[in-house]
Order: structure tokens, then sequence, then C-alpha cells
């Protein structure tokens, strides 16, 4: 069996840990033209420090083939860094909220050839920001190809993640693909 793992490292979740309690400023992204995705990278301002949400593409296997995979990961660093991929003049949506919670949320995906369990991935397929109005604010990674990032604000945001029959729908025949979900609170 084959096991992959990118989920955030224990490097991020401490960092996302270090926002519950303190005033999210800003989001920083491009601009939304038809849906509230955007490619590859927003930021997020937490009492004058900025940490990039990045999708980019690695070469991994993906259920025996190389593939081109967006990776979803999370890293401090400074406000320049928080540039446009696509060329287009970055928009600043103020919050000025207080972070009462972060939800991670990881997706557990496996693959069977008959009975015999053939993957195991664990992927972070998004985070919620809660916030002290009862609102969220949630990042999520596209599907597997894409670099986008769907970004919402509301409530039960979660409940508007792409769905895990996405994944499980993409195998037939003699395979069978599972997925669950698992949130991580902090």
């Amino acid at each position: 069996m084959i096991s992959i793992d990118k989920r955030f490292d224990s490097e991020t979740i401490s960092l996302l840990k270090t926002f519950v309690g303190r005033e999210i400023e800003c989001l920083r992204c491009d601009p939304f033209f038809y849906s509230t995705s955007v490619y590859g990278i927003v930021g997020i301002k937490v009492e004058n420090q900025w940490i990039a949400f990045t999708n980019f593409i690695e070469v991994l296997d993906h259920y025996g083939a190389d593939e081109d995979v967006a990776v979803f990961k999370a890293n401090k660093c400074e406000e320049q860094d928080i540039r446009s991929f696509t060329g287009e003049k970055m928009i600043d949506i103020p919050i000025e909220i207080k972070i009462t919670g972060v939800d991670i949320i990881n997706e557990n995906q496996r693959l069977y050839n008959g009975k015999i369990q053939t993957y195991d991935v664990w992927v972070t397929r998004g985070v919620i920001f809660k916030l002290d109005n009862g609102r969220e604010i949630s990042l999520e990674k596209d599907v597997w190809f894409s670099e986008d990032i769907i970004v919402e604000r509301g409530e039960n945001l979660v409940g508007k993640f792409v769905s895990t029959n996405e994944f499980v729908e993409n195998f037939d025949g003699q395979y069978r693909a599972e997925c669950h979900r698992e949130t991580m609170m902090l």
C-alpha cells in the first residue's frame, strides 16, 4: 500500500493556533470575477503578521501515475510575498474581527483494488476561521489538479466544501474509492 500525507505540518498547525484570540485584519487576494475562486494564493493578515495560503502544483504519485497535483500550504511571510500570479491588482478585504477558533479540514482518500487497499492519502482540504461575530471565513483547495483556492464568507462553511463524492466518483470497475473528512479544531 502506498501512503501519502499532504496535511499541514506541525509547524503550520502551531502557527494557526497562535491566531486564536487575535484580530484578523484583512484578507488579500486577486479580485473575484465570476466566482469566489482565486488563483494560487490568499494572504491573511493577523495583527501585523502575514500568512500566505498557497495551492500550487507538485508532481506526485496520483493513484498510479505521476501527475500535477495542487498542494495546499500555509506559511508565514512578508507582505510583499502576497502577490498575484495572474498579473491582477490584488484586493484587500477588511475583516477586523477577532478569531475565536480555527478549523483545519483534512480528507482521507482511500483506494482499493478489489478488497486490497492500494492507497491511503491524506490532504488538507481547507481551513475555516471562526469569528467573534458568529461568522466564518473559509479557504478551500479546489479539486486535485486545480491551483485555485475557494474563498467563502458566511456560516457553516464546511457544508459548502466540494463533496467527498467528487473523489469517490472518479473510480469505477475494479477500483473502489472512499473519502472521509475530519476537522481539527484549534
